[in-house]
Protein backbone atom coordinates (compact mmCIF):
# COMPACT_ATOMS: atom_id res chain seq x y z
CA UNK A 1 0.00 0.00 0.00
CA UNK A 2 2.58 2.41 1.13
CA UNK A 3 4.33 1.85 -2.73
CA UNK A 4 1.47 4.14 -4.43
CA UNK A 5 0.74 6.52 -1.13
CA UNK A 6 1.69 9.83 -3.22
CA UNK A 7 -0.27 8.83 -6.00
CA UNK A 8 -3.60 7.91 -3.89
CA UNK A 9 -3.02 10.97 -1.81
CA UNK A 10 -2.84 13.31 -4.94
CA UNK A 11 -5.82 11.61 -6.21
CA UNK A 12 -7.77 12.18 -3.19
CA UNK A 13 -7.08 15.46 -2.56
CA UNK A 14 -7.91 16.52 -6.46
CA UNK A 15 -10.82 14.61 -6.51
CA UNK A 16 -12.81 16.10 -3.18
CA UNK A 17 -11.11 19.59 -4.35
CA UNK A 18 -12.75 18.99 -7.94
CA UNK A 19 -16.46 17.94 -6.04
CA UNK A 20 -16.21 20.90 -4.20
CA UNK A 21 -15.66 23.23 -7.25
CA UNK A 22 -18.38 21.49 -8.84
CA UNK A 23 -21.13 22.02 -6.44
CA UNK A 24 -19.78 25.83 -5.97
CA UNK A 25 -20.54 26.53 -9.57
CA UNK A 26 -24.03 25.55 -9.72
CA UNK A 27 -25.02 28.51 -8.05
CA UNK A 28 -23.73 30.95 -10.76
CA UNK A 29 -25.14 28.92 -13.65
CA UNK A 30 -27.79 27.47 -12.55
CA UNK A 31 -29.71 30.77 -14.57
CA UNK A 32 -27.45 30.38 -17.48
CA UNK A 33 -28.17 26.34 -17.95
CA UNK A 34 -31.93 26.94 -17.34
CA UNK A 35 -32.65 29.41 -19.86
CA UNK A 36 -30.55 27.69 -22.73
CA UNK A 37 -31.39 23.53 -21.91
CA UNK A 38 -34.06 23.91 -24.41
CA UNK A 39 -31.85 24.88 -26.92
CA UNK A 40 -29.73 21.46 -26.46
CA UNK A 41 -30.43 18.94 -28.99
CA UNK A 42 -32.59 15.70 -27.64
CA UNK A 43 -29.30 13.79 -27.49
CA UNK A 44 -27.49 15.55 -25.02
CA UNK A 45 -29.70 14.66 -22.08
CA UNK A 46 -29.44 11.26 -23.11
CA UNK A 47 -25.83 11.66 -22.66
CA UNK A 48 -26.60 12.11 -19.04
CA UNK A 49 -28.34 9.86 -18.41
CA UNK A 50 -31.64 11.14 -19.28
CA UNK A 51 -31.01 13.63 -16.85
CA UNK A 52 -30.83 17.48 -17.78
CA UNK A 53 -28.21 19.40 -17.18
CA UNK A 54 -30.30 22.41 -15.76
CA UNK A 55 -30.78 20.23 -12.42
CA UNK A 56 -28.72 19.65 -9.96
CA UNK A 57 -28.35 16.10 -9.91
CA UNK A 58 -27.58 16.37 -13.77
CA UNK A 59 -25.20 19.19 -13.22
CA UNK A 60 -23.23 16.53 -10.94
CA UNK A 61 -23.29 13.99 -12.67
CA UNK A 62 -22.44 15.86 -16.36
CA UNK A 63 -18.79 17.39 -14.38
CA UNK A 64 -18.37 14.89 -11.71
CA UNK A 65 -20.04 11.50 -12.67
CA UNK A 66 -19.38 11.25 -16.26
CA UNK A 67 -15.63 11.19 -16.28
CA UNK A 68 -13.48 13.15 -13.41
CA UNK A 69 -15.54 10.66 -10.52
CA UNK A 70 -14.98 7.27 -12.10
CA UNK A 71 -11.31 8.98 -14.28
CA UNK A 72 -9.77 9.31 -10.68
CA UNK A 73 -10.71 5.80 -9.68
CA UNK A 74 -9.87 4.04 -12.82
CA UNK A 75 -6.45 5.42 -12.77
CA UNK A 76 -5.41 4.46 -9.03
CA UNK A 77 -7.17 0.75 -9.63
CA UNK A 78 -5.10 0.76 -12.76
CA UNK A 79 -1.55 2.00 -11.96
CA UNK A 80 -1.99 0.04 -8.70
CA UNK A 81 -3.22 -3.41 -10.18
CA UNK A 82 -0.55 -3.23 -13.19
CA UNK A 83 2.31 -2.42 -10.76
CA UNK A 84 1.14 -5.08 -8.15
CA UNK A 85 2.40 -8.62 -11.06
CA UNK A 86 4.13 -6.57 -13.93
CA UNK A 87 5.37 -3.85 -12.19
CA UNK A 88 7.17 -6.23 -9.36
CA UNK A 89 8.19 -8.55 -11.98
CA UNK A 90 9.82 -6.14 -14.36
CA UNK A 91 11.49 -4.47 -10.95
CA UNK A 92 13.17 -7.94 -10.40
CA UNK A 93 11.33 -8.53 -7.56
CA UNK A 94 8.52 -11.06 -7.89
CA UNK A 95 10.99 -13.73 -8.37
CA UNK A 96 12.71 -12.58 -5.26
CA UNK A 97 9.08 -12.79 -2.74
CA UNK A 98 8.11 -15.99 -4.62
CA UNK A 99 11.29 -18.16 -3.79
CA UNK A 100 11.11 -16.70 -0.24
CA UNK A 101 7.99 -19.10 -0.01
CA UNK A 102 5.67 -16.70 -0.33
CA UNK A 103 2.39 -18.75 -1.81
CA UNK A 104 1.50 -17.19 -5.38
CA UNK A 105 -2.16 -16.63 -4.33
CA UNK A 106 -1.11 -14.83 -1.03
CA UNK A 107 0.78 -12.93 -2.90
CA UNK A 108 -1.84 -12.05 -5.38
CA UNK A 109 -4.72 -11.92 -2.11
CA UNK A 110 -2.31 -9.25 -0.80
CA UNK A 111 -1.93 -6.98 -4.36
CA UNK A 112 -5.25 -7.28 -4.66
CA UNK A 113 -5.97 -6.19 -1.67
CA UNK A 114 -3.93 -3.14 -1.40
CA UNK A 115 -5.95 -2.21 -4.96
CA UNK A 116 -9.14 -1.86 -3.65
CA UNK A 117 -8.31 -0.08 -0.18
CA UNK A 118 -6.27 2.45 -2.87
CA UNK A 119 -9.65 2.44 -4.45
CA UNK A 120 -11.52 3.37 -1.34
CA UNK A 121 -9.49 5.95 -0.10
CA UNK A 122 -9.70 8.16 -3.32
CA UNK A 123 -13.60 6.95 -3.34
CA UNK A 124 -13.80 8.38 0.40
CA UNK A 125 -11.91 11.54 -0.95
CA UNK A 126 -14.62 11.84 -3.65
CA UNK A 127 -17.54 11.47 -1.18
CA UNK A 128 -16.66 14.05 1.68
CA UNK A 129 -16.17 16.45 -1.28
CA UNK A 130 -19.71 15.90 -2.49
CA UNK A 131 -20.94 15.74 0.79
CA UNK A 132 -19.43 19.41 0.91
CA UNK A 133 -20.44 20.80 -1.90
CA UNK A 134 -23.98 19.80 -1.50
CA UNK A 135 -24.68 22.24 1.03
CA UNK A 136 -22.53 24.91 -0.66
CA UNK A 137 -24.00 24.45 -3.76
CA UNK A 138 -27.50 24.07 -2.40
CA UNK A 139 -27.52 20.96 -4.71
CA UNK A 140 -30.49 19.28 -2.54
CA UNK A 141 -29.19 15.61 -3.23
CA UNK A 142 -29.62 13.24 -0.60
CA UNK A 143 -26.67 11.53 0.98
CA UNK A 144 -28.02 8.17 0.58
CA UNK A 145 -27.73 9.20 -3.52
CA UNK A 146 -24.04 10.44 -3.19
CA UNK A 147 -23.17 7.23 -1.00
CA UNK A 148 -25.01 5.04 -4.65
CA UNK A 149 -23.11 7.55 -7.35
CA UNK A 150 -19.52 6.82 -5.41
CA UNK A 151 -20.25 3.23 -5.24
CA UNK A 152 -21.06 3.18 -8.69
CA UNK A 153 -17.99 4.80 -9.30
CA UNK A 154 -16.10 2.48 -7.10
CA UNK A 155 -17.54 -0.68 -8.81
CA UNK A 156 -16.78 -0.06 -12.65
CA UNK A 157 -12.93 0.91 -10.94
CA UNK A 158 -12.28 -2.15 -9.93
CA UNK A 159 -13.97 -3.79 -13.06
CA UNK A 160 -11.25 -2.42 -14.50
CA UNK A 161 -8.56 -2.37 -12.13
CA UNK A 162 -9.38 -6.99 -12.14
CA UNK A 163 -8.71 -6.60 -15.66
CA UNK A 164 -5.37 -4.80 -15.46
CA UNK A 165 -4.68 -7.42 -12.23
CA UNK A 166 -5.04 -10.19 -15.05
CA UNK A 167 -3.19 -8.96 -18.18
CA UNK A 168 -0.43 -8.25 -15.03
CA UNK A 169 -0.20 -11.61 -14.28
CA UNK A 170 -0.45 -13.13 -17.56
CA UNK A 171 1.62 -10.28 -19.89
CA UNK A 172 4.29 -9.50 -17.12
CA UNK A 173 4.66 -6.44 -19.05
CA UNK A 174 3.44 -3.21 -17.13
CA UNK A 175 3.23 -1.33 -20.31
CA UNK A 176 1.30 -3.66 -22.65
CA UNK A 177 -1.00 -3.97 -19.25
CA UNK A 178 -1.77 -0.37 -19.00
CA UNK A 179 -2.10 0.38 -23.04
CA UNK A 180 -4.45 -2.93 -23.22
CA UNK A 181 -6.71 -1.64 -20.70
CA UNK A 182 -7.29 1.43 -21.53
CA UNK A 183 -7.64 0.87 -25.45
CA UNK A 184 -10.40 -1.23 -23.80
CA UNK A 185 -11.86 1.87 -21.29
CA UNK A 186 -11.72 4.01 -24.43
CA UNK A 187 -13.70 1.48 -26.34
CA UNK A 188 -16.03 0.52 -24.09
CA UNK A 189 -16.95 4.28 -23.10
CA UNK A 190 -17.76 5.71 -26.85
CA UNK A 191 -19.69 2.53 -27.12
CA UNK A 192 -21.88 2.97 -24.09
CA UNK A 193 -22.09 6.53 -24.54
CA UNK A 194 -22.65 7.28 -28.72
CA UNK A 195 -24.01 4.00 -29.92
CA UNK A 196 -26.97 4.41 -27.72
CA UNK A 197 -27.75 7.65 -30.10
CA UNK A 198 -28.77 5.25 -32.78
CA UNK A 199 -31.83 3.29 -32.39
CA UNK A 200 -30.41 0.38 -34.68
CA UNK A 201 -27.65 0.39 -32.27
CA UNK A 202 -28.71 0.16 -29.05
CA UNK A 203 -28.32 -3.37 -28.45
CA UNK A 204 -24.50 -2.37 -29.44
CA UNK A 205 -23.72 -0.51 -27.03
CA UNK A 206 -24.61 -2.44 -24.39
CA UNK A 207 -22.12 -5.44 -25.10
CA UNK A 208 -19.16 -3.70 -23.20
CA UNK A 209 -17.46 -2.96 -19.88
CA UNK A 210 -18.80 0.56 -19.41
CA UNK A 211 -22.77 -0.21 -19.89
CA UNK A 212 -23.42 -0.95 -16.21
CA UNK A 213 -22.13 2.09 -14.93
CA UNK A 214 -23.29 4.19 -17.67
CA UNK A 215 -26.98 3.24 -17.83
CA UNK A 216 -27.55 4.37 -14.24
CA UNK A 217 -27.96 7.63 -12.24
CA UNK A 218 -28.10 7.06 -8.81
CA UNK A 219 -27.88 10.85 -7.86
CA UNK A 220 -31.02 11.04 -9.15
CA UNK A 221 -32.40 7.53 -8.46
CA UNK A 222 -30.08 5.93 -6.11
CA UNK A 223 -28.56 2.72 -6.88
CA UNK A 224 -29.54 0.34 -9.52
CA UNK A 225 -28.80 -3.51 -8.21
CA UNK A 226 -29.32 -5.55 -10.96
CA UNK A 227 -26.40 -2.88 -13.09
CA UNK A 228 -24.23 -3.02 -9.43
CA UNK A 229 -24.76 -7.02 -9.39
CA UNK A 230 -23.16 -7.16 -12.91
CA UNK A 231 -20.02 -5.07 -12.16
CA UNK A 232 -19.40 -6.71 -9.08
CA UNK A 233 -19.87 -10.12 -11.17
CA UNK A 234 -17.16 -9.12 -13.75
CA UNK A 235 -14.85 -7.37 -11.30
CA UNK A 236 -14.53 -10.84 -9.33
CA UNK A 237 -14.45 -12.98 -12.55
CA UNK A 238 -11.73 -11.23 -14.27
CA UNK A 239 -10.26 -11.19 -10.91
CA UNK A 240 -10.76 -14.88 -10.34
CA UNK A 241 -9.27 -15.69 -13.92
CA UNK A 242 -6.25 -13.80 -12.91
CA UNK A 243 -5.44 -15.78 -10.10
CA UNK A 244 -5.80 -18.84 -11.72
CA UNK A 245 -3.76 -17.35 -14.69
CA UNK A 246 -0.96 -16.61 -11.93
CA UNK A 247 -0.98 -19.58 -10.23
CA UNK A 248 -0.42 -21.68 -13.89
CA UNK A 249 2.76 -19.41 -14.85
CA UNK A 250 5.34 -21.76 -15.45
CA UNK A 251 8.02 -19.01 -16.15
CA UNK A 252 7.40 -17.87 -13.01
CA UNK A 253 10.05 -19.80 -9.83
CA UNK A 254 8.67 -20.03 -6.54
Amino acid sequence: MADKATLVGVLAFYGMAVAVGVGALWPPLEDTFVSISESFPAGFDTLLGGLSIATPAGWMHAELMSILGPGFLIAVAMISAASATAGEEQDRTLGLVLSAGVPRGTFLSAKATATLTHVLIVAVALFVGMLIANPIGNLGIPVANLLAATLNMVLIALVFGAMTLGLGAVTGDKRLTLAITGAVIAVSFIAANFLGLNESLVWLSKLNFWYPYVASTPLANGLDWGLAATMVALALGMGAMAFVAFSRRADLRG
